[in-house]
Formats: C-alpha cells, structure tokens, sequence
C-alpha cells in the first residue's frame, strides 16, 4: 500500500511519521509549501515528497487530507475524480461535510479525529462514516488506523463531545494537573515543580490500572474509606459534573461559530 498525506501541519506531519514507522508501507507527502513537506520527509526514509497533487490521486492506495478546513473541498474537487472506487480518502477536517464530498469523488470519504497520544500509539482515534458506508471500507480504515490507536466510530451528531473526550482531552487533564500542582505548591512547602513530579507519576499509575481493567468506580471504591481524608478532599469536587458541563457546551458553541451566544437552558 502507498499512504498520501496532503497537509503536512500537525496532524499530518504526525500521521505521516506514524505511518512511516507501524505500517511499513510507502508514504508520500504533499504541502504546496514544498519545504514543510520536505522536513516531514527528512524524518524517516520510507517517506517521500510528491511533487503534485495529481501524484498523490494517482499513486496512493490511501490519502489523507490533513489541510486547514477552507482549503479542504477544493483539494477534494481537484483529486476527487482520479480516486478509484477501492482508494481510501480519509480527513482530519472535523468540519468536512461528508455528504458533499461523495458527491465529488468515487471515493467514500471518512473523517477522523486524531489526538497527540497517537504519538504514544495509544488513546483514541475518533471515526466517522457517511451513511451506507461499506463494511469493507469501515474494516480497511480501521485496521490502518489500529496500529496508532483505538479507532472509535461515532455518528456525526457526536463528534463534538467525542473529540472533547479524546483529541481535547489531553490538554484539558493536563491543566488540571498543572492547576492541582500549583495549588499543592500554594498551600504547602513543596515547590510546583516537585508537586508536578508526584502527581505526574500517580497519573502513570493511574492509567496503568486502567490498562489492567479497574474501572473508575473502582478506583474511587478502593481508596475512599468512609470518613476518611480521600472523601473529605472530595468534597471539594462536589461541582465537578457542572465544571464538565460547562466545558462542553462552551466547545459546542465555539464549534458551532457562536462562541459568545449564551449556553443553553
């Protein structure tokens, strides 16, 4: 198989080297700045830079559109026709109106949610197919993606909180981790940096008796004795739910372009 990345930013610089380094198939890179292309390139030697758009249609088994959203419907009304029924076009603009772009290609287009523990090969790699997908195609996209993370297929009336959840939410359990850092380091004679060692490696365990099969009730169970210092340190989370609330539907508005309308009732 020969994998096409077009878009060589973040997510398909990431994708690219990932696929270079699991897959062991022929990855090309397109970016019409040709020197971005040319330093994804430079990272492993199965990676390769096309020289054209056209090179990408033409030659890849998969191609992956990885650009800014408002660019992504023109490159799929360039490409579209040259796709063969059997290619598989996938994207990581989460914006990406499937409906539309299956009008402009033979292709079944699909679109992903990637996240930076895919760096980890681990976490979870959000799916979303149009109606009436093939199986076949759910099972090739899925395999590919496996050796990145766990491919996870929602409807697209879920993408939102799914990505909030995954591709999100990294950053959003990293900040709580600094907030609870600098808070220990607040109240107490510990520094942050010592504070952010402690808790980073609880966190370690912590996803490491997940790994194992604990569940999060358990956990709670296992370490909150009844009247004990853990269920008075979690009364001070007693509005945790609502924080959450909060978090989601500010990410809905501002997905939805109304980052400043008033949330819903």
């Amino acid at each position: 198989m020969t994998i096409g990345i077009i878009g060589t930013g973040h997510m398909g610089g990431m994708l690219a080297a990932l696929f270079a380094e699991t897959s062991g198939d022929r990855v090309l890179v397109f970016n019409r700045t040709p020197e971005k292309a040319t330093l994804v390139a430079a990272r492993h030697p199965r990676i390769e830079v096309a020289q054209d758009l056209q090179t990408i249609a033409d030659m890849c088994d998969a191609v992956f559109i990885c650009t800014r959203a408002p660019d992504g419907e023109g490159v799929v009304r360039d490409i579209g026709p040259r796709l063969m029924p059997s290619s598989l076009l996938v994207t990581t603009i989460s914006t990406a109106d499937l409906a539309a772009w299956r009008r402009l290609t033979p292709a079944a287009p699909v679109k992903i949610v990637p996240s930076l523990t895919q760096w980890a090969k681990a976490g979870v790699i959000v799916v979303i197919y149009p109606e009436a997908t093939h199986p076949d195609v759910k099972r090739r996209v899925e395999r590919l993606l496996a050796p990145l993370g766990k491919p996870f297929s929602v409807p697209e009336e879920q993408v939102r909180l799914a990505a909030d959840l995954t591709s999100c939410g990294p950053a959003f359990l990293a900040r709580l981790c600094l907030a609870w850092s600098n808070a220990a380091a607040a109240v107490g004679s510990m520094d942050r940096a010592e504070a952010a060692a402690l808790i980073r490696e609880t966190a370690i365990g912590f996803a490491r008796l997940l790994e194992t099969g604990w569940s999060f009730a358990e956990v709670l169970d296992a370490i909150c004795v009844p009247g004990g210092v853990t269920e008075a340190g979690l009364a001070a989370l007693a509005q945790a739910e609502s924080v959450f609330a909060d978090l989601h539907r500010r990410t809905a508005r501002f997905a939805s372009g109304h980052p400043d309308a008033p949330p819903p009732l």
